[in-house]
């Protein structure tokens, strides 16, 4: 499970442009689910490797 940052992070270590839409798209290419926690009253964003 990532965070966004972390998931920017890699996306920025192999080539991708800083900015969220490129981020989105290799997010997706790469085969990441997009998956909402609500943890402590406060929802968060998690991406996990889709196992499809």
């Amino acid at each position: 499970m990532f965070t966004y940052n972390e998931i920017r992070q890699l996306a920025i270590h192999n080539g991708i442009t800083d900015n969220k839409v490129s981020i989105g798209i290799w997010i997706k290419i790469q085969g990441y689910k997009k998956v909402r926690k609500q943890i402590d009253k406060k929802r968060k964003i998690y991406y996990v490797l889709d196992k499809k």
